[in-house]
């Protein structure tokens, strides 16, 4: 069928993820729990992170920064695990839970690379920061696999900001399982993200919980991995974080407006100034604590699934208000499947930068598994059709995985 011509020629372009045989497919997570409450706090009891988990991952960076002092003597390299990566999850390796960044200064670098040779660059003039974060990511990542204890999975130099993926072998001694990697270099995404989720944690803490539910489903259901076009973790949050800004209709706002944020600030560790926005938001009345995480979470999926305008309106933690795009924020325009008609796409302000759409590395393609999902998810929340009370928590979690190949079934046919 014509349907079927084109779904096998997208396919051969890249253009859509087809299954293939998996040698140890990820299971839907189960749940002693009964009822949705319970299932949600022991699901957060799994996957919040562990002193454990941020001891290993402090011991991952002391020994990658030995390793890549032998390179860049003035590195300094940071660890960050956004959950708790000890537990096996679905595209574990796709979208690692711990990430590692080399900071160095952008001089000292392009010397340092110069001086050994290690980057192509004409003798005309330096190169850019992306060049040079991709050159030293290469020099890094060299230098981590030929010390036998790392290996090689994948890299993403289209995305914003360059990074590979690396897998920490046990072989390395701090854990005795490998570790997927994020690596990267003078990347600020994991500190903004860090920050964000410290600051409004300590405004509310409920926040912290929601976040981690919110990017374990978008990470489970193939909608998380930037490299596709979907959004990123770091996106996921900022969605949350709007959310609870101006979703949470029970209780009102849970959390302020966070005004501009200061990049320079955050990259140097100084917190935001939460205690007065807290006295802020507490002085619009919000002083009860009554919806649970697990009912927040709902509320989250059925607001972006039936209540947000992602066309007509910006999410933007700056102002923390429902309103269109700012005029400053350029709109990302979406070329559609059939190569020919264009949509516009989703607009997320940049908190750091508020003529930044980070909606901008959105496709067509990811728009539609998006809205797919999120019809998915508030269809199971009100049992539409599923023939049981609601959706259980697993249900909601089952891995996605891409439709076999609908060629292949012709072929069998």
């Amino acid at each position: 069928s014509a349907a079927t011509a084109a779904a096998a020629a997208a396919a051969a372009a890249g253009q859509l993820d087809v299954r293939q045989p998996s040698a140890q497919p990820v299971a839907a997570p189960s749940f002693r729990a009964d009822g949705w409450e319970g299932a949600v706090e022991e699901l957060l009891s799994q996957i919040s992170p562990t002193s454990e988990g941020d001891m290993i991952v402090q011991q991952l960076a002391d020994r990658m920064e030995q390793v890549v002092r032998g390179l860049l003597p003035e590195a300094e390299v940071l660890g960050f695990a956004s959950s708790d990566f000890t537990r096996g999850t679905a595209y574990g390796v796709a979208v690692p839970e711990v990430e590692i960044v080399v900071t160095i200064s952008s001089q000292v670098l392009a010397a340092r690379l110069r001086d050994r040779h290690l980057q192509h660059m004409e003798a005309k003039g330096p190169m850019d920061d992306r060049k040079l974060q991709k050159s030293a990511i290469r020099a890094c990542t060299d230098r981590l696999v030929g010390a036998g204890h790392f290996k090689f999975r994948r890299s993403a130099f289209r995305c914003e900001e360059p990074k590979v993926t690396l897998l920490a072998l046990p072989s390395l001694g701090v854990h005795n399982e490998a570790i997927p990697i994020s690596f990267s270099v003078n990347s600020t995404t994991p500190m903004c993200c860090a920050a964000l989720l410290r600051d409004c944690s300590f405004m509310e803490p409920r926040a912290k919980a929601l976040i981690l539910l919110v990017k374990r489903w978008a990470k489970d259901r193939g909608i998380c991995h930037a490299a596709k076009g979907h959004f990123s973790p770091y996106l996921w949050t900022l969605l949350a974080i709007y959310f609870l800004q101006v979703g949470a209709t029970k209780e009102g706002p849970l959390l302020p407006p966070l005004g501009v944020l200061n990049l320079q600030t955050t990259l140097a560790g100084h917190p935001a100034n939460s205690q007065a926005k807290k006295r802020q938001l507490k002085r619009l009345g919000n002083e009860s604590e009554t919806t649970s995480p697990a009912s927040l979470f709902k509320e989250f999926l059925h607001f972006y699934a039936n209540s947000f305008d992602f066309r007509g309106e910006g999410v933007s933690v700056r102002l923390g208000r429902r309103a269109a795009p700012h005029i400053s924020l350029p709109l990302h325009v979406v070329l559609g499947e059939d190569g020919a008609t264009t949509q516009i796409g989703v607009s997320i302000e940049d908190p750091y930068n508020r003529r930044r759409n980070l909606g901008d590395g959105a496709t067509a393609l990811s728009l539609r598994r998006l809205r797919e999902e999120l019809s998915r998810a508030a269809a199971l929340l009100d049992g539409d059709g599923c023939g049981c009370e609601g959706a259980t928590l697993t249900r909601l979690l089952e891995p996605w995985a891409p439709p076999a190949a609908e060629v292949e079934e012709d072929k069998e046919s």
